[in-house]
């Protein structure tokens, strides 16, 4: 039974029986924890019952004293966090002066109270399984009922739900990065290996007193105790011991270079002050009362990313331009002779002569640009502190007994330069940008114990995770880009975030009679500051433009080749000489306000303040109905306030889903001409002081939990054979409602930012600068701030301005859960268990883009079609009416009038358009972009003016809403099994069979048009993260070999040593691969997700198809799709270099239409992996070991593809793979010294 879902403590009970195995009342029992001497004490009840509902996690000696029985003492029994430890035992007739004392065998291996499906990560399992990254909530993968592709866990699925459905706690606060909420299995607090003692994740039916979300993960942090523990480590990856990847072997390219290095080390005990010198007592000896613990963990990996710039050659550099003339001979011409300025520029002369010269050809045209190859060296060290401190303040006092719990983390990240996501210096000794996040948890708690029967725990927690993607220095000048060259200048800026959050936990627990009561709150205020000065420095683009030509013309390069080839080396040229005479072709900057009433401010940064505040109650009780039938039931209460900007930067459409849709009217789709809205939407500021909320508040959050737990005590016949005897197996059933939150970024880009809402953030632009740069720069005006301003207005500055608006009525998504399973013990210390487990989510959030193109009503779909037999007639150049065979195209014609023809009938993107059967894109672009404004007013239907012709809201590119109208199912048969440590051997084996159903996916903004508004039910699909068969075991075993072991425990010490200690762990996972499907790549019916139109069946059935999918190695290469169904073609060493589909099998849909292959309805690559570690632990003093381990990940070097290209049916690449998930083999060593 978990206790206090964000808890850091366990229940501890059990059953007391007399020798004729009635139940024993008024029996004194004692729980000591054997490592800090902390006492619970209890009596049973009537139903020979006790209960610690607030039991710190360790191991403890239960004692047990009752007249006329003998004392009874159980060793070893384990509390884990979360979870109960059950102990039945039936005392024996006899004095209480004598006793017995009984093995932790009579710890129950069964659940038998509580219906929440949930394991615990122990101790061990953290010590001595495979690690390799050292993060413990890898090991959250070992669950039943996880999804995880491939090796990622971070983004592992629970449930089938999104990442936004677990809550991860460490020592109770929240510890989840609250601002990009996507990733189930990730802590902002960076937990360490070094510095977790253990945790639990419960994955279905939670109960009341458990957090937000579904699954939930409760980590802790290790504690120090009566006796002085501690050691040291390092941990070594070196490349000369790891595998290559199969993709590498085959072609011959060798083993990356990489050089990982872990190091720390932990102590811990009581707080001891002695007197140094003098003898006696000590000033302070903690035992028994105070107690602390430290750890650090460093990291270090040095990289080197190899980087190729083009630059200038040196004879470019003074206006010689060469080029292969078209007789075949080089040839040259002056730059500085033939254009409309002769001298070069001093400023763009400098920028050039710091670049440095060539040395290779491997970028550039090898004769006036080619490449500057060189190293970007670079290094990552994290560093990891953490410290604890436990104190107990009252012990058995009038008041009860109070204990104090503070806990301190720290993690420092640092990756510079960030090669990662390509800020570094583009040459070397040029600016820098880094990642850095320096990340805190602190927590401090009071338990508190108040007699045997009733606990309070009071927790406050603080969170703080900022994340940065910072410069070295900031610019003290505009950028300057270099047409065909690498920009000298590092052009990003610094941008990042700081999340805070502030936490208070009360949980109360009460004992009365055969019911166990708790009752708790949790209050949180969540704070994200962000900043971004993307664009706010002034950027120079050099070229021409058309006030400012270069006066060059073709005829002035000798001997040019004709056609494409010649005006490529023409062009070339012209970049050339814009570069050294620093020709202004434009120039750009960012604006953002500052406040809502400071205008936009030139070099201002773009920031962001949002808050949500959060409060929930609960109530539950576990009722021992009978002693082995157990009803669990009880009610949270949850509010989520809504999110909203501190500073009232913030603006959204005024009207909210009225004001999405402009012209047109609420929900009037696709009626062109019928104009039951405004001509204008205004948009106008939110939050601060205008008192506007972004939607209402939500106050109806009650989620209800109910369960039972029965263990089965049938007498005789085949009932008692297939249950056992009372305790040896249990049936649960439960069902519960939780609660989602979502992180911050649902909100945070939907208020003023980029195209969205725009208003509060505006580029001024010089298109038209004229002459050479100089240091006067090119001047930029400060745009005009106009907020209120209108969608009309917004989209006469930028076509892609877009509203978004959230759902006045929005309410907080809920997942309804359920689950029903048999658990039986097979064998001491062993457990089997069958369960059903499903769930559905409920109103979960979604974004959706209303303004979808109408090809139909309107008749554009017929007009296309003629205008594709237009095409066809005139030969494939034009789609234009009037010559033979050819028909009107009244539609195109009044959109085209006025214009020229690379403009309308001849344009290649819409006879591009026109051949791909992309209605959807050409329809879009004719009603969104500007060249056609004024010809769009002239649109008619049914004689009518119809501004609504193409879009309901023409006055912008979209019109998005955050709703609730997304959901999931999930459904899962289970199967587990489960051995404790017992003579020498700890197992874990868990099957799923599942299938989970959705309509939306896992992106952080929740942003996923559907398919089309006109039927929103072909949105329903197997997501990728559906995985419809799962194994994963996990064992240690202890060889029995040595001191203490079975064999070989005596002898010769030398030998003693060599073959003692040693251990053996593993995990072992085989799964199947991700829901694929082909996909089309048009946009035959709308312009929504191009990406997500099937493609259609043509020459073959789907079964077909997918008969001839799975791993095909050929010598040529490695294919998801039958190469007997490709055109495959190769390099001349054999090696596939492309693939096709053969013709006939698939083709695009036709327009109108969407295609017919079914959405994720095939299986890709499945994955397997044996990792393992090997321990072997060598005492050279009495309380002190030393410890070599290997691990080896990946240990088979098992190559897992990843499914070939078939995001369209034509692509290049189709069916071929050519990479591998997860990694080749990993071996890890590493060395310490425990005490």
């Amino acid at each position: 039974m978990p206790i206090f879902g964000q808890g850091t403590r366990g229940i501890l009970t059990g059953r007391i029986n007399d020798s004729t195995g009635a139940a024993l009342s008024g029996a004194s029992v004692v729980a000591r924890n054997i490592a800090t001497a902390e006492e619970f004490r209890g009596t049973t009840d009537s139903q020979g019952v006790f209960i610690f509902p607030s039991t710190p996690i360790g191991k403890y000696v239960v004692t047990i004293e009752a007249v006329g029985f003998r004392r009874t003492e159980i060793q070893d029994i384990t509390v884990e966090v979360g979870q109960t430890a059950n102990i039945n035992v039936s005392l024996q007739v006899g004095e209480v002066a004598e006793s017995i004392v009984v093995s932790s065998d009579a710890q129950a291996v069964i659940n038998t109270t509580s219906p929440t499906l949930s394991n615990v990560i122990n101790t061990r399992q953290v010590r001595d399984l495979p690690l390799p990254g050292r993060n413990p909530l890898d090991l959250a993968r070992l669950q039943a009922g996880i999804a995880v592709v491939g090796d990622d866990t971070r983004n592992a699925s629970v449930g089938g739900l999104r990442g936004s459905a677990t809550n991860v706690t460490q020592d109770g606060i929240n510890a989840m990065d609250n601002f990009v909420k996507t990733s189930s299995f990730f802590a902002i607090s960076a937990p360490s290996l070094n510095s977790t003692s253990e945790f639990s994740v419960s994955v279905g039916t939670v109960g009341s007193d458990s957090g937000r979300g579904v699954a939930q993960v409760r980590m802790v942090t290790k504690s120090g105790t009566n006796e002085f523990h501690g050691g040291v480590f390092w941990q070594h990856r070196n490349d000369a011991l790891n595998a290559n990847t199969f993709f590498n072997n085959t072609v011959g390219t060798p083993r990356t270079k990489q050089r990982q290095n872990f190091f720390g080390g932990a102590v811990g005990g009581p707080l001891y002050f002695p007197r140094f010198g003098q003898g006696g007592k000590s000033y302070y000896d903690g035992r028994n009362k105070s107690f602390w613990f430290f750890s650090y963990e460093g990291f270090r990996e040095p990289f080197s990313v190899t980087r190729n710039r083009t630059v200038l050659t040196e004879q470019a550099r003074q206006g010689i331009f060469s080029y292969t003339g078209a007789n075949g001979q080089q040839q040259s011409v002056n730059l500085l002779q033939i254009g409309n300025f002769g001298t070069i520029n001093p400023i763009t002369s400098a920028i050039l002569n710091a670049m440095p010269l060539p040395n290779n050809t491997l970028v550039g045209d090898g004769d006036n640009t080619a490449g500057f190859r060189y190293n970007a060296n670079g290094s990552s060290p994290n560093d990891k502190y953490v410290g604890r401190f436990d104190q107990t303040l009252l012990e058995n006092s009038s008041i009860g007994s109070h204990r104090l719990e503070f806990v301190y983390n720290r993690a420092e990240f640092l990756l510079k330069p960030d090669t990662f996501n390509s800020i570094d210096a583009p040459f070397p000794g040029g600016v820098n940008a880094f990642q850095s996040s320096i990340r805190t948890l602190v927590t401090a708690a009071i338990q508190s114990t108040f007699g045997s029967r009733m606990t309070n725990e009071v927790r406050v927690g603080h969170q703080r995770a900022p994340v940065g993607f910072l410069r070295d220095s900031q610019p003290t000048a505009p950028f300057i880009t270099l047409p065909g060259l690498t920009t000298f200048d590092n052009t990003f800026m610094s941008q990042g975030r700081n999340t805070l959050v502030y936490q208070y936990i009360d949980n109360f627990s009460l004992i009365s009679g055969s019911h166990a009561f708790r009752f708790g709150g949790d209050v949180q205020s969540i704070t994200a500051i962000t900043f971004n000065d993307a664009g706010i420095n002034q950027t120079i683009n050099l070229g021409a433009n058309a006030a400012n030509p270069d006066g060059i013309l073709n005829a002035e390069f000798p001997n040019l080749p004709a056609g494409a080839t010649g005006v490529g080396i023409a062009n070339r040229g012209r970049q050339v000489f814009s570069n050294l005479v620093g020709l202004l072709a434009s120039s750009n900057a960012v604006f953002n306000v500052a406040t809502p009433t400071s205008g936009f401010v030139r070099g201002a940064t773009r920031s962001r303040d949002f808050k949500q505040r959060m409060v929930s109650l609960y109530g539950q009780d576990q009722w021992r109905v009978r002693r082995n039938f157990t009803l669990n039931y009880g009610v949270r209460w949850e509010f989520q306030g809504v999110p909203f900007e501190a500073k009232g930067l913030a603006i959204q459409p005024v009207g909210g889903l009225d004001g999405l849709y402009g012209i047109s009217g609420r929900d009037n789709l696709f009626n062109p001409g019928s104009l039951q809205g405004n001509p204008t939407t205004t948009i106008d500021f939110v939050n601060g002081d205008t008192g506007k909320k972004l939607y209402n508040n939500d106050w109806n959050n009650f989620a209800p939990f109910i369960g039972i737990a029965y263990s089965p005590d049938f007498q005789s016949g085949p009932m008692r054979w297939l249950f056992g005897s009372e305790g040896k197996s249990s049936i649960r059933a439960g069902y519960s409602i939780s609660y989602l939150q979502d992180g911050f970024t649902v909100v945070s880009n939907a208020l003023g930012v980029g195209t969205t809402n725009p208003g509060l953030i505006q580029t001024s632009a010089n298109n038209v600068p004229t002459g050479v740069l100089t240091g006067a720069g090119v001047s930029l005006t400060t745009p005009t701030f106009a907020v209120p301003t209108t969608d009309a207005a917004n989209f006469l500055i930028n076509n892609n301005n877009s509203m978004w608006t959230f759902d006045p009525n929005l309410r907080t998504p809920y997942v309804q859960q359920w689950s029903f399973g048999i658990e039986r013990e097979i064998a001491n210390n062993t457990a089997f268990e069958l369960r059903y487990v499903g769930n559905h989510s409920i109103k979960v959030f979604r974004a959706i883009n209303y303004n979808e193109v109408n090809i139909f009503e309107n008749g554009f779909l017929g007009e296309f079609l003629n205008a594709q037999a237009n095409l066809a007639a005139n030969g494939g150049s034009t789609f234009a009416p009037g010559a033979a065979g050819t028909v009107p195209l009244p539609i195109f014609s009044t959109l085209f009038a006025g214009l020229s023809a690379g403009n309308g009938f001849g344009n290649a993107g819409f006879i591009n358009n026109l051949t791909n059967n992309n209605v959807g894109a050409l329809a879009f672009t004719l009603a969104n972009n500007p060249v056609f404004r004024n010809n769009r007013a002239n649109l008619t239907f049914n004689g009518q003016p119809a501004p609504n012709f193409f879009l309901a809201n023409p006055n912008a590119s979209g019109i998005t809403a955050l709703t609730n109208a997304s959901f999931s199912n999930y459904n899962a048969l289970q199967a587990e099994i489960r051995r404790r440590m017992s003579k020498g051997l700890m197992l874990q084996a868990n099957y799923t069979f599942s299938k989970t159903i959705t309509d939306g996916g896992n992106s952080q903004s929740t942003l996923e048009s559907y398919r089309t508004l006109r039927d929103i039910r072909l949105d329903r699909y197997r997501p990728s993260w559906d995985q419809t068969h799962r194994f994963i075991g996990n064992f240690i075993y202890e060889l029995p070999f040595g001191a203490g072991r079975r064999w070989l425990n005596g002898g010769v010490p030398v030998l003693g040593k060599l073959i003692e200690g040693w251990s053996f762990g593993g995990i072992m996972n085989w799964q199947s691969g991700q829901p694929l499907g082909v996909f089309a790549g048009r946009s035959t019916f709308n312009q929504f997700n191009v990406g997500l139109n099937p493609a259609q069946l043509a020459g073959i059935s789907f079964e077909e198809f997918r008969n001839n999918t799975g791993i095909f190695k050929t010598p040529s290469g490695v294919f998801f799709v039958n190469p007997d169904m490709l055109n495959v073609t190769t390099n001349s060493r054999g090696q596939a270099t492309g693939a096709t589909l053969l013709p006939g099998m698939l083709e695009a849909p036709a327009p109108g239409t969407f295609g017919n292959f079914p959405r994720n309805a095939i299986t890709g690559p499945s994955f397997t992996q044996w990792d393992f570690s090997l321990t072997k632990r060598t005492k050279f003093f009495e309380r002190a070991d030393m410890e070599f381990k290997a691990t080896f990940y990946n240990a088979f070097n098992q190559a897992n593809f990843i499914f070939g290209d078939i995001t369209a049916f034509d692509t290049a690449n189709f069916g071929r793979i050519s990479s591998q998930r997860g990694s080749p083999r990993v071996i890890h060593f590493i060395l310490g010294i425990n005490f």
